[in-house]
């Protein structure tokens, strides 16, 4: 009888090596014995067994966030009920993963040596994790643009509670464009309606080594669900855009070509791929697994 060829198993995405939790995940017993407001939410399946949280507790998943941005990078941060939450490991990959690119010298620096490196984070959240990542990682500037006004407001709160860091962030609001009427027409006639992301809100002259964001994947709550085994919040200017995440990111790469000069490299979270990011430049675009 022939024998049946083993499925090559396919290599899921590791954390970033220079991740600081790549080496050293966060022990929750430990955090649990330092920060006494974590405590109530650390419990153990079995006597001697790992310390845990419950993941669909989204109190529990936002103290954690709380408590290891500020054990392991300094930090002051606190979002409001339903905000989406991010995780700090899984957002800190992002971060190395565009100095990793950055490092490349793929296309031509946009700003001259020695200048401190500048960031966009498109739609930075009332949570504000990549600016407040980037400047305490790895003391880069941001702007950090957002359309809401709770996210502008939290956002702006965030980077005031670090004073060592808050001259390197500005929180810039964007118009809200989706109720007019050229918005509502295009999305009656079943188009994707396309409003600029970035143009008019980067200022003439800017100069930008990179973009990044993490956009609204669904085109509507029903879309995106609910995870059962995880609840890190979110609201619907979160999470959904009309067209979903394939609109948004068109976006993005119609005004890459209108700044193409304003910035160094595109970049994005992407739901469907392997590993979350993906590169763009004006000239390529290549899946961030070929440069880490």
């Amino acid at each position: 009888m022939p024998s049946r060829k083993r499925k090559r198993r396919v290599e899921r995405p590791t954390i970033h090596p220079r991740n600081k939790y790549s080496d050293n995940p966060p022990d929750f017993s430990v955090l649990a014995s330092l920060y006494p407001s974590f405590k109530p939410f650390v419990f153990y399946s079995h006597e001697g067994g790992r310390p845990k949280i419950d993941w669909t507790d989204f109190n529990a998943t936002r103290e954690l966030t709380r408590i290891l941005l500020h054990h392991d990078h300094g930090l002051n941060w606190w979002i409001p009920d339903g905000q989406l939450c991010p995780t700090v490991p899984n957002r800190s990959n992002y971060i190395h993963w565009i100095e990793d690119l950055l490092s490349l010298d793929m296309m031509p620096k946009t700003i001259g040596d020695g200048d401190r490196v500048r960031g966009f984070d498109i739609g930075t959240g009332a949570n504000c994790i990549y600016p407040l990542l980037g400047a305490s990682l790895l003391g880069w500037s941001f702007v950090g643009s957002d359309v809401t006004d709770v996210a502008l407001e939290w956002a702006q709160k965030n980077v005031k509670s670090n004073p060592h860091i808050s001259d390197l962030i500005e929180i810039r609001k964007v118009d809200d464009m989706r109720n007019t009427l050229h918005a509502q027409e295009s999305l009656k006639s079943g188009s994707f309606y396309s409003m600029p992301v970035l143009v008019g809100v980067v200022k003439d002259g800017e100069k930008f080594d990179f973009c990044m964001c993490n956009p609204p994947f669904f085109e509507s709550m029903e879309e995106a669900g609910l995870n059962p085994k995880t609840s890190c919040g979110g609201t619907t200017d979160e999470m959904v855009c009309p067209g979903g995440e394939r609109a948004f990111i068109s976006r993005i790469i119609e005004d890459s070509v209108i700044l193409k000069n304003s910035f160094r490299y595109f970049s994005f979270r992407k739901l469907s791929f392997s590993r979350s990011s993906c590169i763009l430049s004006s000239t390529r675009c290549l899946n961030l697994d070929s440069c880490v």
